[in-house]
């Protein structure tokens, strides 16, 4: 079947194909084909047909196994292919059995008319449109969303390339075949001094040793013992055996140290510079780009692309934060793999692997765009990697650079495939004091911000901290955290009210989601299944309001998969749809010890409280039976953060273990105490 153009409406098609089509509908779809399958099971065209037709119009096709499936097509659509298809397949369906076909389309197509214009729907705003898979999703649309962004955001999408092993075999296989992750800048802090658009960079997976596990394949089997381990934590009745249990935890937690360091240093390397937000104070962003400019001109680098220079910008002015090793590779890849390919194709002799036919510069061999490096700017590459690295130099042991180091940023907004949202980014030494989130698509970041326009203030939710609201312990098993937790709200946060050691009713379980300004859930999972039951029948979606919600369960934020081949969903794609817009949780399984002083402390940090002395002065030695010491002296000068993504990044401080602290992460947009 031919290409289309993924932006337009306008697909035609042969007779043979709306056969084709048909067809496939009938032998092979699946009774319930609401995820992959739906879009997979006949390869990419028919992804595309079937993703162009879906709208919010169900209805019930006719035949074996279809009493789960809805199609969805909209009034247009739904008139040109059907009309179309009778008159170009009639003619050519030769068997009873090929004839039976026409029987899935209409056979008054203006009696469908008049019925389907009862769903017609309202005109939509771009935001709403925009999630659906229709022409709404263009370049245009899409730049033109960019712009209506608040201009402090740094928006960056980690997304893994496609691999057609998805389509054989089961998830946890082909999950840890990851080769490279594709890295794009969608806006930026230099990006509008070289007046270039959203642009990405390939990062190629880091090279394991002889004997090493590949670092996607260490992740989930570090996650699987964490898991194991902790489950069988209950079981343990003698010294040697919870001894053998710590053992354990420690092992794991080397090894997601070792896991973020291998993320960092051997994979991200220079291009983790990227990640990180805007300046606060833009005199330090003009800074840097003088100092790379001053030497692009000293040097005579007048052929550096847009690109190039974006890249180095991120880099140099990241340069404090990173070792020389990772600041010269980096150089090297920009000033070969990303210059102008049509210079590179004039300049290109011979070689026995590279051919002018590339698609990418890094498909050719180093020597090669080595070569070109040089006659391009008439001097070679390692020279070309001095100058830069000089400026870098100078960066990091310069005396008026050393505020670049503690420098405030804006919020980053890390837009992340579903095939990578396990990995810790939030916790790289870059990150780790930045304020962060995360988000699965720019569908539902625009929508999210489109619901909570009025709202932001300076790229925040102007969120307040005056309404909150608990569920804890409501499965009744966890005794200990019970104690700690609510001997903690109640004195932290004396003006909440909530349950604790029993289920909330549905209806009040919605009622505080709707209503407070914060909510917090301590307890096994993420709780949502407590709306379940609720008089609206559509669980935490039919909340609606403002909360943040933290959610300190296991996995309480992490994407899972149904059995079968379902795509992956979380408690916060449900709370996002109820209006939060924030959600805190947890990616894997954690224990409540660790959990309850980070989540404690998180709080302590955010909502401001007239508790006599601060949390963290608090004494704890009793915390596990729900007693605190208050009548003792303030250890420090008690500094709140009203930045709730800082204040995440502080809470992970209050664990030992890295294995919890880098577990919690936000998902959702930046959001801040509103200033009185």
């Amino acid at each position: 079947m031919e290409d289309f153009d993924v932006f337009t409406n306008e697909i035609e098609f042969s007779g043979p194909a709306y056969k084709h089509i048909l067809n496939k509908y009938v032998t092979d779809i699946p009774c319930t084909p609401n995820g992959p399958n739906y879009e997979k099971f006949s390869g990419p065209a028919y992804k595309h047909i079937l993703n162009k037709y879906v709208t919010d119009i169900p209805c019930t096709p006719n035949g074996p196994n279809y009493e789960n499936f809805y199609v969805c097509i909209p009034l247009s659509n739904h008139l040109h292919f059907t009309c179309t298809a009778e008159t170009l397949i009639s003619d050519i369906l030769r068997t009873k059995e090929e004839a039976s076909l026409l029987n899935l389309l209409p056979n008054d197509v203006e009696e469908v008319t008049e019925i389907l214009k009862n769903y017609e729907p309202d005109e939509l705003p771009l935001h709403k449109k925009y999630m659906r898979f229709s022409s709404e999703n263009n370049v245009n649309n899409f730049l033109k969303i960019l712009k209506q962004f608040p201009k402090e955001w740094t928006i960056i999408q980690l997304t893994a390339p496609y691999n057609p092993n998805e389509n054989l075999k089961p998830f946890t296989e082909y999950r840890t075949e990851i080769s490279s992750i594709y890295l794009t800048l969608l806006t930026n802090d230099y990006m509008d001094h070289t007046d270039i658009e959203p642009f990405t960079v390939e990062v190629p997976a880091n090279i394991t040793k002889v004997g090493e596990k590949p670092l996607f394949e260490e992740l989930y089997s570090l996650l699987i013992e964490n898991y194991n381990t902790i489950e069988k934590a209950q079981f343990l009745n003698n010294k040697r055996l919870i001894k053998n249990y710590w053992s354990r935890r420690e092992d794991i937690d080397l090894r997601i140290k070792s896991v973020i360091n291998v993320m960092y240093k051997e994979w991200l390397g220079g291009w983790s510079s990227l990640l990180t937000g805007k300046f606060e104070d833009s005199a330090l962003r003009e800074k840097v780009i003088k100092q790379v400019d001053t030497a692009i001109s000293d040097w005579g680098f007048i052929k550096l692309t847009s690109k190039q220079k974006t890249l180095l910008y991120n880099l140099l002015g990241s340069s404090i934060l990173l070792s020389s090793q990772q600041i010269k590779s980096c150089i090297r890849m920009i000033l070969t793999q990303h210059g102008n390919p049509d210079e590179v194709r004039q300049v290109l002799t011979n070689c026995e692997s590279c051919s002018k036919e590339f698609r990418l510069l890094n498909e050719l061999c180093f020597e090669c765009l080595s070569e070109c490096f040089e006659k391009i700017h008439h001097f070679n590459i390692v020279d070309g990697i001095k100058a830069f690295s000089d400026v870098a130099t100078q960066i990091k042991d310069g005396d008026e650079w050393t505020a670049l180091r503690k420098a405030k940023r804006h919020p980053v907004i890390l837009i992340v495939d579903e095939m990578l949202d396990t990995f810790p980014w939030e916790t790289l030494p870059i990150l780790n004091h930045q304020p962060v989130s995360r988000i699965e698509n720019i569908h539902f970041l625009y929508s999210l911000y489109k619901e909570h326009e009025d709202k932001i203030v300076d790229g925040y939710f102007a969120a307040e901290p005056n309404i909150g609201r608990y569920v804890i312990n409501p499965d009744k098993n966890l005794e200990r955290m019970e104690l700690r937790m609510s001997s903690f709200v109640k004195y932290w946060c004396e003006s909440w009210s909530g349950h604790i050691g029993e289920p909330p009713p549905p209806e009040e379980f919605l009622d505080y989601l709707s209503t407070s300004d914060i909510f917090l859930y301590c307890g096994h999972g993420d709780g949502c299944h407590f709306a379940k039951g609720a008089a609206n029948g559509a669980g935490v979606e039919g909340a609606s309001g403002r909360t943040t919600a933290l959610l300190s369960g296991c996995g309480s934020v992490r994407l899972s998969r149904a059995p079968g081949r379902t795509p992956p969903s979380g408690a916060h794609h449900h709370l996002h749809i109820a209006s939060c817009p924030i959600v805190i949780g947890m990616l894997w399984e954690v224990t409540d010890l660790e959990v309850d002083k980070v989540v404690s402390t998180l709080l302590s940090l955010y909502v401001p409280s007239d508790a006599p002395v601060d949390w963290k002065s608090v004494g704890k030695a009793k915390w596990s039976q729900g007693l605190i010491e208050t009548s003792i002296e303030q250890k420090s000068q008690y500094s709140p953060e009203r930045d709730l993504l800082l204040a995440v990044s502080r809470a992970r401080g209050a664990t030992s273990f890295t294995m919890i602290a880098s577990s919690l992460v936000a998902r959702g947009l930046p959001v801040r105490i509103r200033d009185k």
